[in-house]
């Protein structure tokens, strides 16, 4: 059976197992299990003392028990986030997989509470490419060198200021060349561009 939070595809063999360890635990205590995992997913952390209360007073958890739970309920949540499902939805298909209304419920809310932020941390942690921030260029045209009387040689110095992301500051990146060179760079930038023109 395909499924939507698993990008509609089946549910991993693990999950399933996981699964019903999830319907071990009350509702209540779910809601707060995902809470926990929803913070460490946008950027906190998780209180593991917290978790150890959670799980161990009840249910009687071991450690591989515990991480088990909680790889599950990562996985369920980002996944459902990554493919954008509707807590309706992802209700449903994990009532499919075994996991009772009620703890559906108590994990759907939190999900759409933290779901717009999740796909912006997400978003955030995408490979991205450097753009360009700024650049800086100047041309220097040597009359005369201590080795030779008469040089007249120009030289293009450039200086690009590279932003990875939206969080780090630029990275500067300078190099000099030769006119001979600058002008391999702009034919081999525009064939670049042409190239990922014609793709599109």
């Amino acid at each position: 059976m395909k499924f939507k939070f698993c990008g509609d595809l089946d549910a991993p063999d693990w999950l399933l197992k996981e699964i019903t360890l999830l319907a071990k635990i009350s509702s209540v205590r779910m809601k707060l299990l995902c809470i926990q995992v929803l913070n460490e997913m946008v950027g906190g952390n998780i209180d593991y003392e917290k978790v150890e209360k959670l799980t161990k007073d009840t249910t009687n958890f071991d450690n591989s028990d515990v991480k088990g739970t909680i790889a599950a309920l990562n996985f369920i949540l980002s996944s459902a986030a990554k493919y954008n499902v509707e807590d309706s939805i992802l209700s449903n298909e994990l009532q499919q997989l075994g996991l009772p209304k009620e703890h559906c419920d108590s994990l759907c809310k939190p999900y759409m509470d933290k779901k717009t932020k999740l796909r912006e941390t997400f978003s955030q942690q995408t490979l991205q490419l450097p753009r360009l921030d700024k650049l800086d260029w100047r041309v220097d045209y040597v009359l005369s060198t201590s080795d030779l009387q008469e040089a007249n040689t120009p030289t293009i110095h450039l200086k690009l200021d590279l932003k990875q992301n939206d969080f780090d500051g630029p990275k500067t990146v300078s190099f000099e060349m030769t006119p001979e060179k600058l002008r391999v760079l702009l034919y081999e930038l525009r064939a670049a561009r042409d190239a990922l023109k014609s793709v599109s």
